[in-house]
């Protein structure tokens, strides 16, 4: 396969031409239409992805039915990385727009990290990474209003999707409410109600279908505001 990805993939970051050919042979890619699911929850799991182009959510289905997106992938990230602890995939995984991904079989897999120690410190670089970040962000909407956590998924798409602009962070994916209220556990009605009170605010901005934030203001606003005003749901 192409060693293009090798570029942009955290996971391959350091290794020699010799260690990259050898990646390369393991290798395969696939590709999904917009709204394909990769894999679902309760699937074998028996192969590593790294999306090569395109986005790709990953997904919780509540006993209900309720969806959260857990995680939003872009080029060079790496998803369904628990097949060395798990047999079964734990959550599901599905094209948010066309997607391109590379495709690491489980038995592959495992040959790379132990024939190629720098692509095992990677890996477990890239774990403990996500680990804390899960950690953060568990400790910081346990206990927080929806406009807060609002904000803080805004923030964190802004810095891992975001292109400076002299207007703000410009979150280069499209989401719409009902993305967000996904991300953060509550309605699109109530995250609809926090997007104008922000935008009234002037911390976030429009532009077509993306959204533009401006960084400084908002941080200020979630670190200054302790309570929520009337129009606001703690759910």
């Amino acid at each position: 396969m192409p060693l293009s990805v090798l570029t942009v993939a955290e996971l391959f970051r350091g290794t020699s031409d010799a260690d990259a050919q050898r990646i390369a042979r393991l290798c395969s890619e696939r590709r999904y239409p917009s709204g394909a699911t990769i894999f679902e929850k309760g699937d074998a799991a028996d192969s590593v992805f790294i999306v090569k182009e395109g986005l790709v959510k990953l997904l919780s289905l509540s006993e209900k039915g309720a969806e959260t997106i857990l995680h939003l992938f872009k080029p060079g990230d790496v998803f369904g990385e628990l097949i060395l602890s798990e047999d079964r995939r734990a959550f599901s995984a599905v094209a948010a727009t066309e997607v391109v991904a590379t495709v690491v079989s489980r038995k592959n897999f495992v040959e790379l990290i132990t024939a190629v120690p720098v692509v095992a410190e990677n890996f477990i670089r890239l774990l403990s990474r996500r680990l804390t970040k899960v950690e953060r962000e568990f400790a910081e909407f346990g206990h927080t209003w929806s406009y807060h956590r609002l904000a803080l998924v805004l923030l964190s798409l802004a810095q891992e999707h975001g292109v400076a602009t002299p207007k703000g962070t410009k979150i280069a994916i499209r989401l719409t409410h009902d993305d967000l209220a996904k991300l953060i556990g509550t309605t699109r009605e109530t995250v609809t109600t926090q997007m104008n009170r922000l935008s009234r605010k002037g911390m976030i901005r429009r532009e077509g279908r993306t959204i533009v934030v401006n960084g400084p203001r908002l941080r200020k606003f979630i670190g200054q505001e302790e309570h929520p005003s009337g129009d606001e749901d703690a759910g």
